[in-house]
């Protein structure tokens, strides 16, 4: 790793440390810094008590030495080195090979910074003549900014102390007024950027202000367990509102809602893998006074079309036949979720809003006061995407570790606060290296709040640590805030009932084989206007997978999973048909005619959105029938018939409905009608 005390030098040489999971040892204490450090500390203590009061002073100098203090770092490894002991899978003949690819697909800088564990746009490619070379015609080479790396630790040291210096009653002054010297980047974003070693940062973090208010972050950790907890479950109202044990995360759900005075209404599913839930106030109990409307996100990255692969571990592990159905079901959901909602052609979450905008329509127009909206994952999409259509029901918006929506949708919500004493804006909260927020063209305006997850075995004093693979596949589902709040002191009455019954990290109750149960911390590293979104932005790699799913070898992603629910979801649709029919007063009248519409032996026509669905899927309604008599040509190669696909007969004929998804359907009538008429 190169490093100097210029801003930006021409690199000379191009080594970098092979990042490891356990991070560098945090500030060390000031009884082992050198002499000429603790002279420094003196000397910035004093310059900063002399400007007490002047915090336009205090940011200009903080301003100056962290620009002077600040080094470049060559980022030149390969994929295999950028991923530390996860590398080890990559033969060595493929090292170059990887690297390669993943600049192909990423860009150089992009493929730089994801590798090593980060989504923000820290590495740049940037030019120098010493870079010239045959190779290298523009002197093109990929380096990001540093605070405190191993060569400068003492830096970290000085940092802390003139941040100490500061009087606790400027430092939000001097926080507005650093933000203000440097177009609107916020101090807590620069040191996130710069020192990404969270063991390092976050002692500087702790003299900052805070990343929010302690109201907002009561709301927004109640959130986080509606987001990325409950609204996963598949029970009734009744058996939420009663849960005592969250038996993936270790929450007392129950104990939460009761504790925030909120009530938990039923399970509202749509078409092709669509749920949400309500969550109302109970009136003279609720801390809050707004509904809470939350949708579900992805149910796992998978392809498993039949559930098949789902059943089958979950029977290798002992489960019961119904465990097995639980699991084959979780299967096909989460299929449908990954291809349909994350790999959608049009924006991330589309084909989840558009077919189900009538049913979340019905249940919007019941609400009483203006709602929050919030979601993780694909469900912070749809958290977004429908506020952005139907702004008249919302008063704010917040998302966790979110894909985005397109610009289009974001203009909407800019028109409608356009002149508006409140307007609707949303905070957005992200973990460094996931990659989800990366799909999608913008978020809706509001902050964006990043924090980095780490993590060590139970029980240890190593230092706190992460890796790529780690803030991808953990970083995603961690429940950050409610991490973060068991890091802090002397919490509210409100935070402790969260600590205490609240979601948990997956990391801390159980372990892999051949893992140990963590201990995982969440770190600020920074607060963003949308306005200056920092994250790597891969939109444009996700739509063009997306768009070329069928020319991949192989099964057609797209058509097997259409074709594996394309009953469900058609009986489904005529189903809802008839729960949306006002003239249909009861529940008991409902079943008749669900039943009646069931006991029919003919095909039911497709519904009008599943037609434009298969068309921007561009399923094919001709293959080669390779099975049939090859026809003679007279010159030489015959060629084979062609056939109908399924889709082909669909939209001539209809879709035959089998027993079994009848009986599916017939199962969730109950949940149908009160996902359209309510509670």
């Amino acid at each position: 790793m190169l490093e100097t005390q210029l801003r930006r030098p021409a690199p000379t040489t191009s080594s970098q440390a092979t990042p490891t999971k356990a991070a560098t040892p945090a500030v060390k204490p000031a009884a082992a810094l050198p002499a000429y450090v603790l002279a420094e500390l003196q000397r910035n203590a004093a310059k900063i008590k002399g400007m007490a009061g002047r915090p336009n002073l205090m940011a200009s100098f903080l301003n100056e030495w962290i620009e002077k203090h600040t080094r470049e770092r060559l980022m030149n490894q390969t994929v295999k080195a950028n991923l530390g002991e996860h590398g080890a899978a990559i033969p060595g003949w493929a090292d170059g090979a990887s690297n390669g690819l993943a600049g192909t697909l990423l860009g150089p800088a992009a493929a730089q910074d994801i590798t090593s564990g980060v989504t923000r746009r820290l590495t740049e490619t940037r030019h120098a003549l010493g870079q010239v070379g045959l190779g290298n015609p523009t002197g093109a080479y990929q380096a990001r900014d540093t605070l405190g790396s191993a060569a400068t630790s003492h830096d970290v040291a000085i940092l802390k102390g003139i941040l100490g210096a500061i009087p606790a009653k400027d430092r939000h002054a001097v926080a507005a007024a650093y933000a203000k010297q440097n177009g609107g980047k916020t101090l807590s974003a620069t040191l996130g950027e710069l020192i990404r070693d969270a063991n390092q940062r976050g002692p500087l973090m702790a003299l900052l202000p805070p990343p929010m208010n302690e109201e907002t972050l009561t709301l927004d950790t109640f959130l986080e367990q509606l987001s990325v907890g409950l609204v996963y479950s598949n029970q009734t109202a009744e058996e939420m509102n009663a849960d005592t044990v969250d038996e993936r995360r270790g929450g007392n759900p129950a104990a939460v809602l009761k504790h925030f005075g909120f009530k938990a209404g039923p399970l509202i599913l749509g078409r092709w893998g669509f749920q949400m839930r309500m969550f109302t106030p109970i009136p003279g109990k609720a801390k809050w006074a707004h509904p809470i409307v939350s949708f579900r996100g992805t149910e796992g990255v998978m392809y498993d079309p039949l559930g098949n692969d789902a059943a089958k571990a979950a029977k290798a592990k002992g489960g019961s036949v119904a465990e097995q159905a639980q699991a084959r079901q979780k299967g096909v959901e989460g299929t449908v979720d990954t291809i349909i909602g994350d790999l959608s052609p049009k924006q991330v979450g589309w084909y989840h809003v558009q077919p189900n905008e009538d049913l979340i329509l019905a249940n919007l127009q019941r609400l009483k006061g203006k709602a929050i909206s919030t979601g993780h994952s694909l469900g912070g999409a749809i958290a977004q995407l429908v506020p952005a259509l139907h702004p008249e029901y919302f008063g704010s918006v917040v998302t966790f570790q979110a894909a985005n929506i397109d610009k289009a949708e974001v203009a909407k919500m800019r028109q409608h606060n356009a002149g508006q004493a409140d307007p609707v804006l949303a905070r957005h909260y992200r973990v460094e290296g996931d990659i989800v927020p990366t799909a999608g063209q913008q978020a809706l305006d509001g902050q964006i709040t990043y924090f980095d997850r780490v993590s060590r075995d139970k029980g240890t004093s190593e230092p706190f640590g992460n890796s790529a693979l780690e803030n991808i596949a953990s970083g995603h589902v961690t429940p950050m805030l409610s991490t973060y709040i068991r890091g802090q002191k002397n919490l509210s009455e409100d935070l402790q009932v969260i600590a205490d019954q609240g979601l948990r990290d997956e990391g801390t109750l159980s372990a892999k084989p051949g893992e140990k149960v963590q201990d995982v911390k969440t770190v600020f590293a920074g607060n963003y206007s949308t306005a200056q979104d920092p994250r790597i932005q891969a939109e444009n790699k996700r739509l063009t997978l997306a768009n070329n799913v069928g020319l991949y070898p192989g099964t057609d992603l797209f058509e097997a999973t259409v074709y594996a629910n394309i009953a469900y979801n058609t009986l489904l649709s005529h189903v809802e048909n008839l729960a949306a029919d006002k003239t249909i007063k009861t529940l008991a009248e409902f079943k008749k005619r669900a039943n009646e519409l069931m006991k029919g032996s003919a095909p039911l026509p497709l519904d009008p959105d599943d037609v434009a669905l298969s068309k921007v899927l561009k399923m094919d309604h001709y293959e080669t029938d390779y099975a049939a008599r090859p026809m003679s040509t007279g010159y030489g190669i015959p060629i084979y018939p062609k056939k109908a696909t399924p889709i082909d007969t669909y939209f001539r004929q209809g879709v035959r409905v089998p027993d079994y998804v009848e009986q599916q359907v017939r199962d969730q009538l109950d949940i149908i009608w009160k996902s359209w008429r309510g509670q």
